[in-house]
């Protein structure tokens, strides 16, 4: 497959429509929409219009040759937009009714007037059923559904359809079910749908036969417009975090899905009234069994066997993230017991598409190219999960290129009024020769070999030289890096170390990888590795002084952060000094540790004539600051700077326009490296800066 790059990278157009994405169901209106897709027949959960997932097809020159996923189908979006456009398609979906819808949705070979015949024939008989005695459904199922979701009378008249409808040939009885299941929750059913399942006008007698006929009416003019085709389309029903075992290896060209998002919709729950009287959830277990095999995405999900800490270790700001939440719940005094899931809830939604892009990438070929539509959330006591943030963050550790974020649309959340991101994750599989291992992949078999090989039982470091590099590579059959010393700098910058070594550590430690000497290397355990911006922490903000010029071109990568730091003076604003920078990239040879590069050097001084030294580590919202890098710091204020006094700092994107800034110092107690002080600070245009908000900032100085 080749893939082509015609549109520009940005914002993607998306017309007039914005296609009802504030409800987690369209509404009657919506449907009737200028763009409403063919075969539209049914979506239990609205993520994205079928024109985004043609925009994506096309970017990604997909074609006849191509195998498009969507490992999160729903009723089948993408899978249908394939194969209008003759593209073959797998849908895995873990809902057996919206399993059951995809597969309707893709079966065109029903012929019209066929469909409208047996229609007819089913409402007949459906009328002289309901004429007889009233039928309900057993206790137990009725127990599955939300209370009053459906009126006595309106029941009895969708059984007497259902048991018609089970009459008609098989060929055509898929359509007649559909349109039921259409029609179940909000026209005959007494439900609504807003951001959750709840209820709505109750109606006590519905023209559910009449109302049905009309469903099955749209549905046999949309086949009108299609023609049957032989283009594969397929819909498994499955788990999407075990993709490997559902797909032939190296057999996916792209993936465009939509997975759920971290929130408080419990999706079996939303369909529960059409899956219960059409047969897909008869008991409790059958529920739990469909729930154990979704991405935990809500707290009525979870279970106490559910495991993610092995999928997360290498995550700190997950982790983070999760804790905060839990710190928020305790400081509101929540008590609940759906409200003590939130932050637990988090990190299982996170650790299920870690394990689901991990288990995923066997079955793609070498440059698949994936779009992950996700939405940034406030659900958990508004606290902001950037949903596309950090699950760049697991695709870039798990070896996966990061393209962009693409922004889809903006939507009202629904606690907080404020204006929250959807957006378009781009993430490439890079493939290549040897069975499509990715050169971070190779880094990763190559360390984790090196930690086995020299490391004895117990051991609380472990020293390698970088010719063990080389004697790894060819030990595994790999090609040697062209830059051997590249290996050890990414995971002691850029990358958490593989999981094997990450879940070797004792609890309490973690292991870092630093520089020991000339060509020498150490794996040592230390209380704290990685340090990550404290969520908590509020946003000071300072008037924004980057130039247009310079803020027109920058990146979000560590020469924008340099740029924006040296703009707006924040070195000198945190550590209250005159700073002043006197080189960028200084790299040097320290004694006992070897070579070491530093992002920047500042010396600064203050009003008693004092003079300090300030080397600055910077770091995207993806990449990692390392306990190494600032031991690194230390050192070359201790070996090359004698005189000033030492303030190692640190500076992280939070998002494009907050920036955390830290100081570290040597614990007195223990010598150990800890956060000194922290800071965040968002910069905003001078004239929006609010006036409260100044003289809030000047009381407390006062």
């Amino acid at each position: 497959m080749t893939i082509s790059r015609s549109r520009p990278r940005g914002q993607l157009p998306l017309g007039a429509r914005d296609d009802g994405f504030a409800d987690t169901r369209p509404s009657q209106n919506n449907l009737q929409d200028t763009d409403r897709p063919v075969h539209d027949w049914y979506r239990f959960v609205l993520s994205y219009p079928p024109h985004l997932v043609r925009e994506y097809l096309a970017e990604f020159g997909a074609d006849e040759r191509s195998t498009v996923l969507d490992p999160f189908c729903g009723t089948g979006t993408t899978p249908v937009e394939c194969k209008k456009l003759g593209i073959p398609s797998i849908g895995i979906e873990a809902l057996p009714l919206s399993a059951f819808a995809a597969r309707a949705k893709l079966d065109w070979s029903a012929d019209p007037d066929e469909l409208r015949a047996a229609a007819d024939d089913a409402a007949r008989r459906a009328a002289a059923l309901a004429a007889g005695p009233p039928r309900s459904l057993p206790a137990e199922q009725m127990r599955l559904l939300p209370d009053r979701a459906i009126s006595p009378l309106p029941l009895h008249q969708t059984l007497c359809l259902r048991d018609a409808i089970s009459e008609a040939p098989e060929r055509l009885r898929a359509h007649l079910q559909l349109a039921l299941a259409k029609n179940l929750p909000t026209r005959i059913g007494n439900l609504r749908f807003g951001p959750e399942i709840g209820l709505g006008q109750i109606r006590e007698n519905a023209d559910v036969i009449a109302d049905w006929r009309g469903a099955v009416e749209r549905i046999a003019a949309d086949l009108e417009q299609v023609r049957p085709n032989q283009t594969p389309a397929r819909v498994i029903r499955g788990d999407a975090r075990n993709a490997a075992g559902l797909l032939e290896p190296g057999s996916i060209d792209a993936v465009i899905t939509s997975p759920p998002y971290p929130n408080e919709k419990d999706y079996t729950r939303t369909v529960r009234l059409e899956s219960v009287i059409l047969g897909f959830a008869e008991s409790r277990a059958a529920i739990r069994e469909t729930k154990q095999s979704l991405v935990r995405s809500n707290s009525r999900s979870v279970y106490k066997t559910d495991d993610e800490a092995a999928w997360l270790a290498p995550h700190p700001n997950i982790l983070a993230l999760a804790g905060e939440i839990e710190q928020r719940r305790i400081a509101l005094n929540k008590t609940s017991g759906f409200e003590r899931q939130y932050h637990r809830v988090t990190k299982l939604y996170f650790a299920g598409m870690a394990q689901h892009l991990a288990n995923l990438r066997p079955a793609l070929r070498p440059n698949a190219h994936l779009a992950y539509v996700v939405g940034d959330q406030a659900s958990y006591f508004q606290v902001l999960i950037r949903t596309g943030q950090l699950l760049s963050e697991i695709a870039e550790h798990l070896g996966y290129q990061v393209i962009r974020r693409d922004l889809f649309r903006t939507r009202q959340a629904t606690a907080t009024k404020t204006q929250i991101n959807e957006e378009v994750l781009m993430i490439k599989w890079g493939g290549g020769g040897g069975g499509g291992t990715m050169a971070a992949d190779i880094y990763a078999q190559i360390i984790v070999w090196i930690f086995r090989r020299y490391r004895e039982d117990h051991d609380t470091s472990v020293t390698f030289r970088r010719t063990a590099i080389t004697e790894a590579a060819n030990a595994l059959g790999l090609q040697v890096p062209s830059n051997v010393g590249d290996v050890v700098y990414t995971f002691r910058s850029r990358r958490q170390l593989p999981m094997e070594i990450v879940s070797s550590a004792p609890e309490g430690k973690e292991w870092v990888l630093r520089t020991v000497g000339s060509s020498e290397y150490e794996f040592a355990l230390v209380n704290q590795g990685v340090f990550t911006p404290n969520r908590s922490l509020m946003d000071i903000l300072i008037p924004d002084g980057t130039p247009a010029l310079v803020d027109l071109y920058r990146q979000s990568d560590e020469q924008a952060l340099l740029a924006i730091i040296r703009y707006n003076r924040l070195v000198d604003i945190f550590t209250k000094l005159s700073c002043f920078s006197i080189q960028s990239h200084l790299r040097t040879t320290l004694d006992e540790v070897g070579q070491v590069e530093i992002d920047e050097l500042y010396i600064g001084i203050d009003r008693g004539g004092t003079h300090y030294v300030l080397p600055v580590e910077v770091k995207a919202a993806t990449d990692l600051l390392g306990l190494a890098q600032i031991e690194n710091m230390f050192a070359l204020c201790e070996q090359k700077f004698p005189v000033p006094i030492p303030r190692p700092l640190g500076a992280q994107f939070v998002d494009e326009n907050c920036i955390a800034m830290f100081e570290f110092a040597r614990n007195p107690i223990d010598d150990e490296i800890r956060i000194a002080s922290e800071q965040r600070y968002r910069l905003v245009p001078a004239d929006e800066l609010p006036p409260d908000t100044l003289s809030r900032y000047r009381q407390a100085a006062e």
